[in-house]
């Protein structure tokens, strides 16, 4: 998939010129999120390491994130294991942009790639529990709590849970009122 287009925001590949904006993201504390206390370290060179080895792999693939105007706002990715059966996805996007709707789209454009696409059976996150806004939203395009870590991150100088959520494909096409092409699983 090369490019994916919504009402508010396209997923499209990375450029080399989207690698400073990426590296700046993750070395942001509220923007890198996860663990805060790793050592902030991303730079230009190792973010375009980073977007090469995605590249190399059947398996992932990370888009950047533009609203239709072609300002970048973030980028996101999905890593699949066991191939074709189960994906984990992720998405980083700039705090200027948070509340205008532009994640949550560009999670539903990965969903749809994802399960339509790749035809995965369950697409998993991870967010923390003390983020409301990214429980909440994962929520909203339903996701379910499948387990949560006490104490998984450090945010603020603080220990909070995490909490890894998760979609099945059965769900994912009843929510949408879409109809499934592909036969159950059967074990």
């Amino acid at each position: 998939m090369d490019r994916m287009e919504g009402k508010l925001i396209r997923l499209r590949p990375p450029k080399e010129e989207d690698y400073e904006f990426f590296a700046a993201l993750k070395n942001d504390l509220r923007t890198q999120a996860w663990n805060q206390r790793l050592p902030m370290r991303a730079t230009v060179k190792t973010v375009a390491k980073w977007v090469e080895k995605e590249y190399e792999r059947p398996d992932c693939g990370t888009w950047s994130i533009e609203t239709l105007d072609g300002e970048l706002v973030g980028h996101i990715g999905y890593s699949e294991g066991p191939l074709r059966f189960a994906a984990s996805i992720g998405v980083i996007t700039g705090v200027d942009f948070w509340g205008k709707g532009y994640s949550q789209e560009a999670h539903e454009l990965m969903l749809e790639f994802l399960f339509e696409e790749r035809g995965i059976q369950v697409v998993r996150l991870w967010t923390q529990a003390s983020g409301e806004r990214g429980l909440v939203a994962a929520q909203k395009l339903g996701f379910k709590i499948g387990a949560r870590f006490r104490e998984g991150s450090v945010i603020g100088g603080k220990s909070v849970d995490g909490v890894y959520m998760d979609m099945l494909r059965e769900e994912y096409y009843k929510s949408r009122g879409k109809k499934d092409n592909l036969p159950p699983v059967e074990l």
